[in-house]
């Protein structure tokens, strides 16, 4: 496995953009309706404002504030709709990047995943796009919508009070120019606190996935101490980025507090003056306000930037990562039973550790062999690097008279089953973890297979046979049952070079002269 270096990239994020331009386009249209209304319910209220203060007609007033309120409704009722359409949009996208990260890690060689945890795994795939997803769906609603609300206000500004509207212009321009300047400020600590949280995962993981020793070994107060050291670094490496991430957004609080009192002078000045109605002042203050609204968003938005930009680093990270294990051209095998074939094959897992030695052997088709030795002798190693779960260092591996490396790893798996000693369960029904999901078996035979393999009896005396809930992890099923379970499934799927490792370590003494047959 190695790792090709590629400069981050929003553009790679925003590819994943491109099947949901449609909705994309709707958003857009819902913003601009919102922006308009928020931009002419002041209006409304500077002519009631000035309506009133020279005694207009009641009716007047009337429609002003009739008008103002279906304004009003009218706007929450847009609001709703963004806030549905752009996290629809978001997960959408962001949920394409998240099939794309696991099954680029399921294609990843075992030295890959030899390092990481299954904890580490789902923050990676799941937390760190999660980040991207509320970036995405309050990028598209606040920022743009931000933009566009502030040249609407400053435009308008500009019809009114030119003096006033500078001020304004000025304010806006600089704290969208200090956001830009540290907009990257806290991207690193970001990046390090996702890290740190990975780790977590993966250590609480692993403990429960070890409970049965952890508890019978009395290691309790072990783990907890190297919880609460891993919990400490979440919170240092969190609160190190968090106050990185405010910083955007305390530098407007700033900005916003000096021009507000700048404009404010300026506006009562000029009511003073009679240069400005009422209405008007109301009408300066009441955007001077809003103005403030869609700056805190995007300083808001500076702070998810920073985070999404972190987790979209580290699935870049991921992503660049490259198997090993190089496929063939080769898609077929010939018909019917197939012979192995061992030419001088060495292979180790580390360089200082040799493993395999030069092992040579042949099997023709249709023969059987066992292989004997001591724990960590390289049985198992034998079968890994002939599923190509590892590549060997050197040497020949031919199945059916090919090459292994010429041939597709799925033309490979299809005709070469493999039993383990871990079995592995998914949530579902008998039949379904039998089958792998695959509904093109019948239950004839499957019941067929069962039978030949012994497992019937226990299928029939189930409640609902194969239609029985089996619960992930096999705790539906002892280690027996499982072991047998994993046999009938390989052999559902008719290979034709069968590996067997250790496959019957769980049986009984009784059942395991069953599978000892030819």
């Amino acid at each position: 496995m190695h790792q090709q270096t590629k400069k981050p990239s929003m553009s790679w994020l925003l590819r994943y953009l491109l099947p949901v331009k449609g909705r994309l386009l709707i958003l857009l249209l819902l913003l601009l309706a919102s922006t308009a209304t928020q931009l002419v319910n002041p209006q409304i209220v500077q002519r009631f404002i000035d309506t009133a203060a020279d005694n207009g007609i009641i009716s007047s007033l009337f429609v002003l504030a009739c008008f103002y309120l279906v304004l009003a409704v009218f706007n929450q009722i847009l609001t709703v709709a963004i806030s549905y359409l752009g996290n629809d949009v978001s997960w959408r996208a962001t949920n394409q990047l998240r099939g794309d990260l696991l099954k680029h890690c399921l294609r990843l060689d075992m030295r890959f995943h030899n390092l990481k945890t299954p904890g580490e795994m789902i923050e990676r795939i799941d937390g760190d796009v999660t980040n991207m997803s509320n970036f995405f769906a309050m990028f598209i609603i606040k920022v743009i919508g931000s933009f566009v609300l502030l040249a609407g206000i400053l435009s308008f500004m500009f019809t009114i009070n030119w003096p006033i509207a500078t001020v304004m212009t000025l304010f806006t321009l600089a704290s969208i120019g200090a956001m830009v300047f540290i907009r990257d400020l806290g991207v690193k600590s970001s990046k390090d606190e996702r890290g740190a949280s990975a780790a977590l995962f993966g250590f609480i993981e692993e403990r429960i996935a070890g409970i049965e020793d952890v508890q019978a070994n009395g290691n309790v107060p072990y783990v907890m101490n190297r919880f609460h050291r891993a919990m400490r670094t979440v919170f240092v490496k969190g609160r190190k980025a968090w106050m990185l991430r405010v910083i955007p957004w305390n530098t407007t609080v700033v900005l916003f507090a000096i021009a507000v009192t700048v404009v404010l002078l300026l506006g009562v000045h000029y009511y003073l003056a009679n240069q400005i109605t009422l209405g008007t002042l109301f009408l300066i203050y009441q955007y001077t306000q809003m103005l403030n609204d869609p700056i805190e968003q995007l300083g808001d938005q500076v702070q998810e930037f920073q985070k999404a930009k972190s987790g979209m680093m580290r699935s870049q990270e991921l992503l660049a990562n490259r198997s090993e294990i190089i496929e063939g051209s080769e898609s077929m095998l010939p018909e019917g039973a197939l012979g192995l074939e061992f030419d001088h094959v060495h292979f180790s897992y580390n360089p200082d550790k040799p493993v395999l030695q030069d092992i040579t052997f042949t099997i023709c088709p249709g023969e059987r062999l066992g292989i004997i030795g001591r724990t960590g002798s390289g049985k198992s190693s034998l079968s890994r690097v002939l599923l190509r779960l590892y590549n060997i260092n050197s040497g020949v591996i031919r199945v059916g008279g090919t090459d292994i490396q010429e041939l597709k790893l799925e033309a490979l798996y299809r005709r070469v089953g493999m039993v383990t000693q871990d079995v592995q369960l998914f949530d579902g029904s008998l039949r379904d973890n039998l089958t792998l999901f695959d509904g093109n078996i019948s239950d004839a035979y499957i019941l067929e297979t069962t039978d030949r393999l012994g497992l019937k009896q226990w299928i029939d005396s189930l409640p609902e046979g194969l239609d029985t809930h089996l619960k992930a992890g096999g705790a539906s099923l002892s280690a027996g049952e499982a072991q047998l379970f994993a046999l009938t499934r390989v052999f559902l799927t008719e290979p034709s070079l069968v590996i067997l490792d250790e496959p019957s370590s769980r049986l009984d003494a009784a059942t395991e002269p069953c599978y000892n047959r030819p």
